[in-house]
Protein backbone atom coordinates (compact mmCIF):
# COMPACT_ATOMS: atom_id res chain seq x y z
CA UNK A 1 0.00 0.00 0.00
CA UNK A 2 1.35 3.53 -1.17
CA UNK A 3 1.50 6.75 1.00
CA UNK A 4 1.24 9.36 -2.56
CA UNK A 5 -1.65 11.02 -3.20
CA UNK A 6 -3.36 9.93 -6.49
CA UNK A 7 -2.24 12.38 -9.55
CA UNK A 8 -4.77 14.57 -11.42
CA UNK A 9 -5.60 14.34 -15.07
CA UNK A 10 -4.97 17.60 -16.83
CA UNK A 11 -7.72 20.21 -17.86
CA UNK A 12 -8.81 18.39 -21.28
CA UNK A 13 -9.10 20.84 -24.32
CA UNK A 14 -13.09 21.09 -23.88
CA UNK A 15 -12.17 23.04 -20.74
CA UNK A 16 -10.62 25.39 -23.37
CA UNK A 17 -13.18 25.14 -25.92
CA UNK A 18 -15.82 26.63 -23.24
CA UNK A 19 -13.36 29.46 -21.58
CA UNK A 20 -13.17 30.47 -25.94
CA UNK A 21 -16.98 30.78 -25.93
CA UNK A 22 -17.69 28.00 -27.78
CA UNK A 23 -19.00 24.58 -26.58
CA UNK A 24 -19.52 22.98 -30.14
CA UNK A 25 -17.21 22.99 -33.12
CA UNK A 26 -18.25 25.04 -36.47
CA UNK A 27 -16.92 25.78 -40.07
CA UNK A 28 -17.68 29.19 -39.44
CA UNK A 29 -15.09 31.51 -39.46
CA UNK A 30 -14.51 32.95 -35.61
CA UNK A 31 -13.88 36.70 -36.64
CA UNK A 32 -17.87 36.22 -37.85
CA UNK A 33 -20.22 33.44 -36.42
CA UNK A 34 -22.25 31.00 -37.48
CA UNK A 35 -25.30 33.49 -38.92
CA UNK A 36 -22.91 35.82 -40.44
CA UNK A 37 -21.01 33.60 -41.93
CA UNK A 38 -24.27 31.79 -43.96
CA UNK A 39 -25.05 35.18 -44.74
CA UNK A 40 -22.27 36.03 -46.49
CA UNK A 41 -22.63 32.61 -48.39
CA UNK A 42 -25.78 33.80 -49.04
CA UNK A 43 -24.67 37.30 -50.64
CA UNK A 44 -21.83 35.22 -52.41
CA UNK A 45 -24.12 33.21 -54.40
CA UNK A 46 -26.86 35.65 -54.99
CA UNK A 47 -23.65 37.93 -56.71
CA UNK A 48 -22.93 35.07 -58.36
CA UNK A 49 -26.47 34.11 -60.01
CA UNK A 50 -26.46 38.21 -60.81
CA UNK A 51 -23.27 37.82 -62.70
CA UNK A 52 -24.81 34.93 -64.74
CA UNK A 53 -28.09 36.70 -64.95
CA UNK A 54 -26.37 39.90 -66.35
CA UNK A 55 -24.18 38.19 -69.15
CA UNK A 56 -27.11 36.60 -70.04
CA UNK A 57 -29.42 40.09 -70.29
CA UNK A 58 -26.48 41.35 -71.97
CA UNK A 59 -26.56 38.35 -74.92
CA UNK A 60 -30.26 38.39 -75.26
CA UNK A 61 -29.81 42.48 -76.12
CA UNK A 62 -26.60 41.61 -78.11
CA UNK A 63 -28.76 38.84 -80.37
CA UNK A 64 -32.35 41.15 -80.50
CA UNK A 65 -32.36 41.61 -84.55
CA UNK A 66 -31.90 38.02 -85.28
CA UNK A 67 -35.29 37.53 -83.85
CA UNK A 68 -36.72 39.03 -86.39
CA UNK A 69 -36.21 37.17 -89.58
CA UNK A 70 -36.03 39.52 -92.31
CA UNK A 71 -38.57 42.28 -91.67
CA UNK A 72 -36.78 43.78 -88.61
CA UNK A 73 -38.11 47.39 -87.65
CA UNK A 74 -35.56 50.32 -88.66
CA UNK A 75 -34.98 51.15 -84.77
CA UNK A 76 -33.56 47.45 -83.66
CA UNK A 77 -30.38 49.10 -82.48
CA UNK A 78 -32.03 51.02 -79.65
CA UNK A 79 -34.47 48.12 -78.88
CA UNK A 80 -30.94 46.65 -77.40
CA UNK A 81 -30.19 49.85 -75.37
CA UNK A 82 -31.86 49.11 -72.06
CA UNK A 83 -31.23 45.59 -71.54
CA UNK A 84 -27.67 46.35 -72.29
CA UNK A 85 -27.38 48.50 -69.59
CA UNK A 86 -29.48 46.55 -67.19
CA UNK A 87 -27.16 43.92 -67.89
CA UNK A 88 -24.30 45.57 -66.94
CA UNK A 89 -25.57 47.01 -64.26
CA UNK A 90 -26.61 43.22 -62.87
CA UNK A 91 -23.52 42.30 -63.96
CA UNK A 92 -21.23 45.13 -61.71
CA UNK A 93 -23.38 44.37 -58.68
CA UNK A 94 -23.18 40.97 -58.67
CA UNK A 95 -19.12 40.81 -59.04
CA UNK A 96 -19.15 43.39 -56.36
CA UNK A 97 -21.29 41.13 -54.10
CA UNK A 98 -19.03 38.40 -54.86
CA UNK A 99 -16.08 40.22 -54.50
CA UNK A 100 -17.81 41.84 -51.02
CA UNK A 101 -18.29 38.36 -49.59
CA UNK A 102 -14.95 36.94 -50.27
CA UNK A 103 -13.27 39.85 -48.77
CA UNK A 104 -15.85 39.32 -45.44
CA UNK A 105 -14.51 35.69 -45.29
CA UNK A 106 -10.84 37.21 -45.96
CA UNK A 107 -10.81 39.82 -43.43
CA UNK A 108 -10.36 42.79 -45.40
CA UNK A 109 -10.50 46.30 -43.74
CA UNK A 110 -13.82 47.65 -44.18
CA UNK A 111 -15.31 44.64 -46.21
CA UNK A 112 -18.02 43.70 -44.02
CA UNK A 113 -19.55 47.25 -43.96
CA UNK A 114 -19.21 47.86 -47.63
CA UNK A 115 -21.01 44.16 -48.48
CA UNK A 116 -23.37 45.40 -46.07
CA UNK A 117 -24.42 48.28 -47.54
CA UNK A 118 -24.12 46.47 -51.22
CA UNK A 119 -26.57 43.94 -49.84
CA UNK A 120 -28.74 46.35 -48.62
CA UNK A 121 -28.64 48.03 -52.18
CA UNK A 122 -29.61 44.55 -53.89
CA UNK A 123 -32.79 44.22 -51.46
CA UNK A 124 -34.16 47.60 -52.12
CA UNK A 125 -33.64 47.07 -55.92
CA UNK A 126 -35.46 43.41 -55.61
CA UNK A 127 -38.13 45.01 -53.40
CA UNK A 128 -38.56 47.58 -56.42
CA UNK A 129 -38.80 45.08 -58.76
CA UNK A 130 -41.32 43.07 -56.70
CA UNK A 131 -43.29 46.16 -56.91
CA UNK A 132 -42.81 46.94 -60.55
CA UNK A 133 -43.83 43.47 -61.56
CA UNK A 134 -46.85 43.64 -59.41
CA UNK A 135 -47.50 46.75 -60.77
CA UNK A 136 -47.41 46.39 -64.05
CA UNK A 137 -50.39 44.24 -66.38
CA UNK A 138 -50.17 41.30 -66.37
CA UNK A 139 -48.99 40.69 -63.00
CA UNK A 140 -46.89 37.68 -62.89
CA UNK A 141 -46.93 36.17 -58.73
CA UNK A 142 -44.09 33.76 -59.32
CA UNK A 143 -41.39 35.99 -60.24
CA UNK A 144 -43.03 38.46 -57.44
CA UNK A 145 -42.37 35.66 -55.02
CA UNK A 146 -39.78 34.67 -55.86
CA UNK A 147 -38.07 38.34 -55.76
CA UNK A 148 -39.66 39.08 -52.42
CA UNK A 149 -37.64 35.69 -51.74
CA UNK A 150 -34.34 37.58 -52.56
CA UNK A 151 -35.26 40.75 -50.67
CA UNK A 152 -35.74 38.70 -47.58
CA UNK A 153 -32.05 37.21 -47.90
CA UNK A 154 -30.26 40.40 -48.96
CA UNK A 155 -32.04 42.27 -46.33
CA UNK A 156 -31.36 40.13 -43.78
CA UNK A 157 -28.22 39.83 -44.49
CA UNK A 158 -27.11 42.98 -44.97
CA UNK A 159 -28.57 43.68 -40.89
CA UNK A 160 -26.43 41.13 -39.97
CA UNK A 161 -23.52 42.23 -41.95
CA UNK A 162 -24.19 45.78 -40.49
CA UNK A 163 -24.88 44.90 -36.98
CA UNK A 164 -21.87 45.97 -34.66
CA UNK A 165 -19.63 43.34 -33.59
CA UNK A 166 -19.65 41.96 -30.25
Amino acid sequence: MTTRPPIRAAPTARVGAAARGRAAHSLAPEHLGEATAAATVAVIVGGIALVITGIGMIAMALTIGARYDGDAPPNVGSLALMPVAGGLLALILGGALTAGGVAVFGQVRRGRLATGILAALAAALAALGTVLVMVNPPADPVLAIALTVVTLVFGVASLLLLRPRR
